[in-house]
């Protein structure tokens, strides 16, 4: 089964230049076209004069692009667009050159074959470190991601929940320090030569340690980790950037709310999870 979509033109111009406004890139409108995927009113055809009133109806290509991996997805929202997905740690959003058959989207792309959908594309919209767990944003198809990249973006929204070491200056904060890749090519750092990089958070409870919402206003690699890091309060179980904990075996961070306004249906989705058992374990020890 292939993703197939209709829409109705309201006004003159080409095929092309009307997909286009409706978020299909210029590549996927080329394999459509190549592989005789466009008609008009019921009839195939390429990239004709449409007129107000016609439709276009499109489907997506197939093409096996990654290798499915069978493993079981804890989804919170699905609808024939989208995914948002609980992910777990020790788990990277999208596959990597070392470990190609192993990710997320490796595991998405078998859940879609289960749904009969023939060589699924699907993309992740927004991705999280191999270690952090939470909500992940997911377009079943190459269509939804393009709607939501020219025009939707900007409607998303995220939080995070965090356990810092110690007590925090201040309730509530915005840190603002630019973020670079250190020396040795693997960890980010704090330098001015960096790329600007903004985090606001509120202090949600302190104990022995504290708990925090965060929000991101850029989207820098590790970013949340980096600034906590650079004010002595690294997360906790973050042995890249403070020290390993023996009560979690992951970095004390979790992608707790994701919304965004659907592109097809123009309403607000949303999704949240609870603060995790080990979160509040933590912030006592």
């Amino acid at each position: 089964m292939r993703y197939t979509f209709d829409s109705k033109v309201t006004t003159a111009t080409t095929i092309k230049r009307w997909l286009a406004k409706q978020g299909v890139s210029h590549r996927l409108f080329k394999k459509m076209l190549a592989n005789h995927l466009l008609w008009l009113d019921g009839h195939r055809t390429g990239n004709t004069a449409i007129q107000a009133g016609q439709t276009v109806r499109f489907a997506i290509p197939t093409t096996m692009t990654v290798t499915p991996e069978k493993a079981s997805l804890d989804v919170l929202y699905e609808d024939q667009n989208w995914l948002i997905i609980n992910k777990p740690a020790h788990l990277t959003s999208v596959p990597g050159p070392h470990d190609p058959h192993h990710s997320l989207l490796n595991r998405i792309v078998w859940y879609l074959q289960q749904q009969k959908i023939t060589e699924p594309q699907p993309a992740i919209i927004t991705r999280l470190d191999r270690d952090t767990v939470g909500l992940v944003l997911a377009a079943k198809h190459p269509y939804a991601q393009g709607r939501f990249d020219q025009a939707h973006h900007a409607t998303l929204k995220k939080e995070y929940l965090a356990v810092v070491a110690g007590h925090l200056s201040h309730a509530t904060g915005t840190i603002e320090a630019p973020i670079g890749l250190g020396p040795d090519g693997i960890h980010r750092m704090v330098t001015e030569n960096g790329q600007s990089a903004i985090t606001k958070y509120q202090v949600l409870k302190e104990a022995v340690n504290t708990l925090v919402d965060v929000q991101l206003l850029t989207g820098r690699t590790h970013q949340i980790r980096v600034h906590f890091a650079s004010l002595g309060h690294p997360l906790i179980g973050d042995s890249l950037y403070g020290q390993a904990s023996p009560l979690i075996d992951h970095q004390a961070l979790q992608a707790t709310h994701l919304s965004f306004v659907d592109p097809f249906s123009e309403k607000r989705i949303q999704a949240d999870l609870p603060i995790p058992d080990d979160f509040v374990n933590l912030l006592n020890q």
